[in-house]
């Protein structure tokens, strides 16, 4: 199966937002202390799952690149318990809109995004807790904060 190309994350995210962006690979360490948000999507059609894993701080900045916000409001913004209406929807739009290349094999469908580890069930709870395949990125955005970004993914049958 072949990998997410990092070429490919940063094309896909850079055309989304206008601004650049680059993914390079990097270690799996991923900081506890920072806020995570769990993407979870369903590789059709062999009907697994993958799991996005990100800082909260790049998908803010992401997300608020999208809809317009500098940085110091994005900051502003992902502070917020609950996390507020317009960050959440730019940030699940920018996940949806990431589905076509977080995988490279079948067709990534995003199903939901959650804050908390424990909200993560059913075939991606085991994509999540063992995955198969794991791709690490360190990612920077321009004018913007950056961060981790972690692909965890079920195997991934190919057919022949």
């Amino acid at each position: 199966m072949a990998e997410p190309s990092p070429f490919l994350l940063s094309k896909c995210f850079s055309q989304l937002i206008g601004r650049k962006v680059t993914f390079g690979p990097t270690t799996p360490a991923m900081d506890p202390k920072i806020k995570q948000v769990f993407a979870i999507y369903n590789i059709l059609p062999q009907e697994v799952a993958l799991v996005v894993r990100a800082d909260l701080a790049l998908l803010g900045s992401i997300g608020g690149a999208l809809v317009g916000l500098p940085d110091a409001a994005v900051k502003e913004h992902i502070r917020a318990t609950p996390m507020d209406e317009l960050m959440r929807d730019a940030i699940s739009e920018v996940l949806n809109i990431a589905a076509a290349s977080v995988t490279t094999e079948g067709r990534g469908v995003f199903v939901k995004m959650v804050t908390d580890p424990v909200y993560i069930d059913g075939a991606a709870e085991k994509a999540f807790k063992e995955p198969f395949r794991k791709n690490y990125f360190a990612v920077q955005v321009e004018g913007y904060q950056g961060g981790k970004f972690a692909i965890l993914s079920s195997f991934v049958p190919t057919r022949l």
